[in-house]
């Protein structure tokens, strides 16, 4: 087979789609083999043929795109989980089989609007971590706040710093909050107010800054593939001008090598009609011939 019928197979929507289906069957036995039972045994080697099924794959796309397959980090990912799936899972390699897991997020790089969301999330991982640190910063300052104004009375949940940190975590997640103030309502009954203004400041605003992060990530990754895809329809069509102007001026030179031919001057050529109309002009006789 040659490399640009390997490139076409590769390339193929019905490539993709087919190991998409391999790529669930072996996620299936994966999730079938925690029962265990007897057909452990055939599991065991329908997981053999798909592993094979994914080695043949892999060889077949660097076959096809050769050096620009490592440009991918996506096929960096799809190498690293053959790689581990190939190697024997016995003696020291033993613990490589917990990393057979791996094979069933090989689905993301086989849909490309699930690698559209995980691009995104990486790309809005410097925005992301900015408004955490904020977030961290606001629960700490928390955290020791309530240290120093319920710590005595509701050690429980406020006696040290690490206890506050885990109880406002708690909080931030709406989780039985109500039952963290009522044990500190009773000893102080505007208690209330730290924890409206913590969840306010927390879950509805700072969380929310982190939605934000990500949705305006997403619509940038969604539109640098468009414009991707516009660039390279712009050049289609710039190739298809071209090509239509090119056959213009054949056809032009094709016509100027004609009325050369013709014993005719093409810069000097009179306008097609002109010539038969001064050929039916009448001749006026001379002045003065009687």
């Amino acid at each position: 087979m040659r490399r640009s019928q390997v490139v076409q197979v590769v390339e193929s929507r019905w490539f993709s789609n087919a190991m998409l289906v391999v790529i669930l069957i072996n996620a299936a036995i994966l999730g079938w083999s925690t029962y265990g039972g007897s057909v452990q045994p055939y599991l065991l080697f329908v997981e053999r043929i798909v592993v094979g099924v994914f080695v043949v794959e892999l060889t077949l796309k660097i076959i096809a795109w050769r050096g620009r397959f490592f440009r991918d980090p996506w096929n960096w990912f799809d190498f690293f989980v053959v790689v581990i799936s190939v190697i024997p899972a016995t003696g020291p390699f033993s613990v490589l089989r917990i990393l057979r897991v791996l094979r069933i997020l090989r689905v993301i790089t086989a849909v490309p609007q699930m690698r559209t969301i995980i691009s995104a999330l990486f790309r809005a991982v410097p925005g992301m971590g900015t408004v955490i640190g904020l977030l961290l910063v606001v629960i700490y300052t928390a955290a020791i706040l309530g240290q120093q104004l319920f710590g005595e009375d509701v050690p429980q949940y406020f006696g040290d710093l690490g206890t506050s940190l885990y109880t406002l975590f708690t909080v931030m997640t709406t989780e039985n909050w109500p039952d963290f103030a009522d044990a500190v309502a009773e000893d102080h009954p505007m208690g209330w107010m730290f924890f409206v203004g913590y969840i306010v400041l927390t879950t509805f605003i700072i969380l929310n800054l982190v939605i934000g992060v990500i949705v305006t990530s997403m619509e940038q990754e969604v539109d640098s593939r468009w414009w991707v895809e516009d660039q390279e329809l712009e050049a289609v069509q710039h190739e298809a001008v071209m090509a239509k102007l090119a056959e213009l001026s054949e056809q032009v030179a094709r016509l100027d090598r004609m009325v050369r031919d013709h014993g005719g001057d093409p810069d000097t050529a009179e306008p097609v009609g002109q010539g038969a109309s001064a050929a039916h002009e009448p001749v006026h006789p001379p002045n003065g011939s009687g």
